[in-house]
């Protein structure tokens, strides 16, 4: 039996109002949760045990994920009354892992292969084999320097750009030797990135990266959010085809929905199902969920429309995330903003870079 750690116990505040009601581990990705992926890869992997370290709405993190049956795992929680850091976490749970294990993120989209990072660990005989891809901007992340043997010889996190010397960052998951629980003080608040690897550095023990194959995103912000589902389209999504309806690029469409005639739908895009799109819509590059109805002549550009929402007539939605059950009425604009859920927008209004929520700010019940 291969275990594996994913940390699911932040409060994702970047996300925030999406995550007043929900932990950023259960934030949909082209329709799923976001913690679905990794423990998908995981279970592939040969990883099917799994501790999930939880914190912050962990009752429902806990009544969405269950036993693990659904997954092919099995799994044990562990709650944190407070937070530990990434590291702290896992010295928490040091009595179950007694042989070589994973530690993953649950809120970052990682649909990668871990069982080639694996072997790829043992193969080095490395002390820890860090996960890693590029980006274009690597400042919000650590970034590794390797050698010629791909192991790590210089770290830095979140550098300013003069800094930067890669762009081959950390993503967030890790293959572990047990030792390096030693390196991880008790009920202290503690971090692999800031503390853990610095550490093997400076003693000049085994630490290995390796850029991994498959998709990854970080969600921290709506836009991140909305390309990683856009990158799930692309793997996942196909060209179709329906009656008098215009689509290009690849498409995912659940089940019940009904498109009329006359509609645009530009892919990469996701719709769920039972979803109604009126005619004359467009809907670009956007992820319209399950039971959302759009009225005539909407379009939805660069968005996503979650659960159980409704889009009035002439209404424009770009750049922008509405949350479950919201009410956007007709000849709205909105760019750059987020509505909580159970939300209203009141017709004919103008919202830019705006956040929706009760004056309260507890997003609604």
């Amino acid at each position: 039996m291969k275990r594996a750690v994913i940390l699911a116990g932040g409060v994702g505040k970047r996300l925030r109002p999406l995550t007043e009601h929900r932990p950023k581990p259960l934030i949909p990705v082209a329709g799923k949760p976001c913690i679905d992926y990794v423990m998908r890869s995981l279970v592939k992997g040969g990883f099917d045990q799994h501790i999930i370290t939880t914190g912050y709405l962990s009752d429902t993190l806990i009544k969405r994920i269950g036993d693990g049956a659904g997954y092919g795992s099995s799994i044990l929680y562990s709650f944190e009354a407070e937070p530990a850091g990434t590291a702290g976490a896992v010295k928490k749970v040091s009595h179950f892992l007694d042989d070589t294990f994973v530690v993953a993120s649950g809120d970052v989209l990682a649909d990668i292969d871990i069982g080639a990072l694996y072997d790829y660990h043992k193969k080095k005989g490395a002390l820890a084999t860090m996960a890693l891809t590029k980006v274009k901007d690597p400042t919000d992340f650590g970034i590794v320097g390797l050698d010629k043997e791909d192991r790590i010889i210089k770290f830095l996190e979140k550098p300013k750009k003069e800094e930067v010397f890669s762009n081959l960052i950390n993503a967030g998951i890790y293959v572990l030797e047990p030792q390096i629980l030693d390196y991880i003080p008790a009920n202290q608040m503690y971090d692999f990135s800031k503390q853990v690897f610095p550490a093997l550095l400076k003693d000049g023990k085994a630490l290995y990266g390796r850029a991994v194959e498959g998709v990854w995103r970080d969600i921290g912000k709506p836009h991140d959010l909305l390309q990683a589902s856009l990158d799930i389209v692309e793997k996942e999504g196909q060209k179709i085809v329906l009656d008098k309806i215009k689509t290009k690029g690849n498409i995912m469409l659940g089940k019940n929905s009904t498109i009329e005639k006359g509609v645009k739908i530009i892919g990469p895009a996701y719709i769920g199902d039972d979803v109604y799109i009126s005619a004359g819509s467009v809907i670009e590059r956007s992820c319209i969920y399950n039971n959302v109805f759009i009225d005539r002549d909407a379009k939805i550009e660069d968005s996503i429309i979650l659960d159980g929402s409704k889009v009035g007539w002439q209404t424009q939605i770009t750049d922008s995330v509405i949350s479950r059950n919201c009410q956007i009425e007709e000849d709205v604009s909105l760019i750059g903003s987020i509505v909580g859920d159970n939300m209203s927008v009141k017709i004919h209004s103008r919202l830019e870079n705006a956040n929706v929520v009760p004056p309260s700010g507890n997003g609604g019940n």
